[in-house]
């Protein structure tokens, strides 16, 4: 009988050495699987900004095919996804202007995302498209030369160089010249503030995610008043294509509608900038 207790305890004894043999050989394999299923993750976070570079690769190959050289609209969309990318990994690598040498500017930002430490991928990944990064590499730039550009109060605005009587005496006014003026003026306003708007808006909408409901809606809004500035801008001088410069009340109106649209754009991108101390 004791020797059959003894055979007892023993097996009980191996089986109890095995159970934590087993339980320890357990946790050793969760802990494995784990590092591994991190490792993976780390390197789909790596995998990610190479697909975005490739991405830029490839435009870059798109836009330079038939000339080989980007034209100036196709830059400044290039340059704002560039820029983004190479913000998400705290690059120096930053394009400030077609400077001829975009190819290399492309292998220096691949070697620095293919030198990545695996927490640096991660942390790139999650900054990436960040709300600041976007506006001052995507908005910001373009909306500071389009609010210049509306600011009515300013001698240098397009519609303050159409020299006219003060009195508004029209027996004074030279004509053709203020029809000349006024056509140059007006081709000033509708060229390149226009297709800034125009890029804003689209650079906007692509990257909508990165804003909140509040900040979009913000930027938007003041998208549409500075364009609403612009367009009555062009209105007055149109007027005074048509010789119609004598009419003052008219003249005043549309300055004060113009100034006032521009300054609740220029309030709101002020706004916007001051809540993520952006400094442009």
């Amino acid at each position: 009988m004791k020797k059959l207790r003894r055979i007892g305890l023993g097996l009980v004894a191996s089986l109890l050495s095995i159970s934590l043999v087993a339980c320890g050989s357990t946790k050793e394999e969760q802990k494995q699987g784990s590092a591994e299923q991190e490792q993976k993750q780390m390197g789909k976070e790596q995998k990610k900004l190479e697909q975005k570079l490739s991405k830029l690769e490839s435009e870059y190959e798109e836009y330079t095919k038939e000339k080989g050289y980007m034209e100036s609209d196709d830059y400044l969309v290039f340059e704002a996804d560039f820029n983004i990318l190479a913000m998400s990994i705290e690059s120096k690598n930053i394009l400030q202007g077609d400077d001829g040498e975009l190819d290399k500017h492309l292998k220096d930002l691949k070697t620095e995302i293919d030198h990545l430490s695996n927490n640096q991928a991660i942390k790139a990944q999650k900054r990436y498209g960040s709300a600041v990064d976007v506006y001052e590499a995507a908005i910001g730039t373009h909306m500071h030369i389009v609010l210049t550009k509306a600011d009515i109060t300013q001698h240098f605005n397009a519609v303050n160089t159409i020299e006219l009587d003060k009195d508004f005496n029209a027996d004074s006014y030279d004509y053709e010249k203020i029809d000349a003026d006024a056509t140059e003026a007006i081709k000033s306003i509708q060229g390149m503030p226009m297709k800034r708007i125009k890029l804003i808006k689209e650079e906007l909408e692509k990257y909508k995610a990165s804003f909140s409901t509040e900040e979009y809606n913000q930027l938007n809004s003041a998208v549409t008043s500075v364009t609403s500035s612009l367009n009555k801008q062009v209105e007055m001088l149109e007027v005074l294509q048509k010789e119609s410069g004598k009419d003052k009340s008219t003249l005043e109106e549309n300055t004060k509608a113009a100034e006032t649209q521009f300054l609740d754009a220029k309030e709101k991108v002020s706004a916007f900038e001051s809540k993520y101390d952006i400094q442009m």
